[in-house]
């Protein structure tokens, strides 16, 4: 197994940050006290599910960056989309707060993201590009 890109590890490191940020906020949703350190949570009535689905969130972003590190295909394509759905939210900022430069700021790391994963390189290390002639 060769080892991925650096980007790629650094990409997968910050999935599995927010993977585990996500398990966290789901399990709190779901009652889970973490021995009474961070005090209760206001009691909602039908947050089980929205528990329950951050929960399933947080195992979809921590298989995401397992895989992005072990270079799945199809962890090539999760990032693709996630930064895809960024730049949307990007373009949303855009609308919300014209001439602020908030959405230029936050369209920046998705676009560099998309132009580094449609590298040859990259593209050729996750499998979904020919190799080139002579590798």
């Amino acid at each position: 197994m060769k080892n991925p890109p650096i980007l790629i590890s650094v990409l997968g490191f910050f999935a599995l940050l927010a993977g585990f940020a996500w398990l966290f906020l789901g399990l709190r949703i779901l009652g889970f006290d973490w021995f009474g350190v961070l005090g209760d949570l206001p009691a909602f009535e039908q947050a089980g599910i929205w528990g329950w689905l951050v929960v399933g969130l947080g195992i979809i972003w921590v298989a995401a960056g397992l895989a992005l590190w072990s270079l799945r295909p199809w962890a090539w394509m999760f990032a693709m989309i996630v930064a895809g759905l960024a730049l949307v939210e990007a373009f949303l900022w855009f609308i919300q707060y014209p001439g602020s430069g908030v959405g230029f700021g936050m369209a920046i790391l998705p676009f560099i993201i998309i132009l580094y994963l449609n590298g040859r390189e990259v593209r050729t290390a996750f499998g979904v590009a020919d190799p080139p002639p002579g590798a």
